[in-house]
């Protein structure tokens, strides 16, 4: 093997590295010189002639991780890569890295991030959220403590208002009661961390991407086809900017009113206030709103009434 290796680079032919494989291997005679290379770098990505084949080795990088996946774990066993106890020399320089290791991970901020996170997890949980929001949520959580929005408020309520604009700004159905109620706080606090968060950061929010619909509609006793028709109204009060400075559930549930009423399905607006959480009084104004968009899919209706 020595012989061909000099043989090789004398002659000045290039070792080609197989990514696949793992093997070198020279590029005139094809002789294999290594095989079966590790990459022991974290998270590493290679790309091959063909754009878009990729290989990613070691842990996925994760945002809501406080150290992003890629911290140094030291093991408390006095034992090396191969199974053989250290001598007492490399025990005591062992001893000290762990040391330094444990205190290095103790600043402020990263302690910070463990507790915040912590709490993610649990919120996601409880809230059934994606995994997409979860990473979004500590996306802006990280830039909150980086703009030292922290300062002032609790880690709960700035992780809450933290799924709060996450779920706004995907569209995903978790009202500010849901929120407060898995964070066991209350609503002004959370709805106070939302709007420093939208306002510092300059997050840029549309709720009325936000469909309630399915949520709503699977807490009453209403058919598919009530829901479909409730769809269709709220598409056409869209269209015309009614939805605007309106709370999404209110309008929602005045939608899926209107819709059963041309099924003979009855629901009351008391049983809507109650999954909504809106008072009657608000989802009859709704009601009244709608009844023109509702009375293009329903004769029953009087627009005027």
């Amino acid at each position: 093997m020595k012989q061909i290796l000099e043989y090789c680079y004398r002659e000045n032919h290039t070792p080609i590295t197989d990514i696949i494989t793992g093997e070198v291997f020279c590029s005139d005679c094809g002789t294999v010189l290594i095989e079966k290379i590790t990459d022991r770098s974290i998270g590493s990505t290679i790309y091959t002639e063909n754009y878009m084949d990729k290989t990613q080795n070691g842990p996925p990088s994760k945002i809501a991780t406080s150290d992003m996946s890629r911290s140094s774990v030291i093991s408390k066993q006095n034992f090396d890569a191969g199974g053989n106890r250290l001598r007492a020399v490399n025990k005591n320089h062992f001893s000290r890295l762990r040391l330094w290791d444990s205190r290095s991970k103790k600043d402020n901020k990263e302690g910070n991030l463990v507790k915040a996170f912590t709490i993610l997890d649990a919120f996601a949980s409880k809230l059934n959220i994606p995994e997409n929001a979860k990473e979004h949520t500590a996306y802006i959580y990280r830039k909150a403590l980086e703009n030292n929005l922290i300062r002032g408020n609790s880690i709960l309520a700035v992780i809450s208002g933290s799924v709060y604009v996450a779920c706004k700004q995907l569209g995903i159905p978790r009202s500010a009661d849901d929120i407060a109620k898995v964070a066991n706080i209350n609503k002004k606090k959370l709805t106070i961390a939302y709007k420093r968060l939208v306002n510092n950061l300059d997050l840029k929010i549309d709720s009325s991407d936000t469909n309630y619909l399915t949520k709503i509609g699977n807490s009453l006793p209403v058919s598919e086809k009530t829901k479909r028709l409730a769809n269709k109204i709220l598409i056409d009060a869209k269209e015309e900017k009614i939805h605007v400075g309106k709370n999404p559930l209110g309008i929602t549930g005045a939608s899926l009113y209107l819709s059963a009423i041309n099924y003979d399905e009855h629901v009351p607006m008391v049983k809507i206030s109650n999954v909504t959480n809106i008072s009657v009084v608000t989802i009859r104004k709704m009601i009244k709103l709608l009844r023109p968009f509702a009375a293009k899919y329903i004769k029953s209706i009087d627009i005027g009434a």
